[in-house]
């Protein structure tokens, strides 16, 4: 058996002694950039029967297996059935109360308003509005754009939907403006501030 290393019930394990000469082998290493002639040598020595794992602790059918997942060939779920009972289950179990996301039903009301039908019209009417142009830098390049909530949405419920309280932004100055003003308890007069800013 190799020096610093002992059987434990569970496996091999280092002793704390050889954990320590680990740790001190290490610290000459750090931050040094290695010549090519030694990235060589550690790379020949990382290949086939030089490595030092090469034909220990695994079985053949071990290895064959191994070596299939990282070909990617069979991942842990690819080629196997799963029954209709199985499906339903797992489906169960990542729905609702069950799931272990659940916040109450709020993530799901909030995404059905956001992806609905009236604000899906709602942004359609800020970008004609400001001619799908960013009102900040001019940017008018279509699947960059943002439709920005002049008093934010979760707040002002019932101007969620106003033409008026929104604002065409591209997606770097939307980002910029958040920034700044975090995305809550947004006003007018931040909007404003922020259009008159310099880029």
């Amino acid at each position: 058996m190799p020096v610093g290393i002992y059987i434990h019930k569970k496996g091999w394990h280092h002793t704390e002694e050889a954990k320590q000469r680990m740790r001190e082998n290490h610290k000459g290493t750090s931050g040094k950039e290695c010549s090519e002639e030694t990235k060589r040598k550690i790379s020949e020595a990382q290949r086939g029967n030089k490595n030092h794992n090469f034909g220990k602790h695994f079985s053949d059918e071990v290895k064959r297996k191994m070596s299939e997942r990282r070909k990617g060939i069979s991942p842990w779920n690819k080629g196997k059935k799963l029954s209709e009972e199985h499906r339903r289950k797992l489906s169960e179990a990542l729905r609702g109360e069950k799931c272990h996301l659940w916040k109450g039903g709020i993530t799901l009301e909030d995404y059905k308003i956001r992806t609905g039908i009236e604000m899906r019209l709602w942004r359609e009417s800020v970008f004609a509005r400001d001619s799908w142009t960013c009102q900040k830098c001019g940017d008018n390049k279509g699947r960059n754009l943002n439709a920005h909530h002049i008093h934010n949405f979760s707040t002002y419920v019932e101007s969620r939907t106003s033409i008026g309280n929104g604002i065409t932004f591209c997606d770097k100055c939307h980002k910029e403006f958040h920034k700044i003003y975090d995305i809550k308890n947004n006003t007018k007069e931040q909007l404003k501030e922020f259009l008159e800013k310099p880029f």
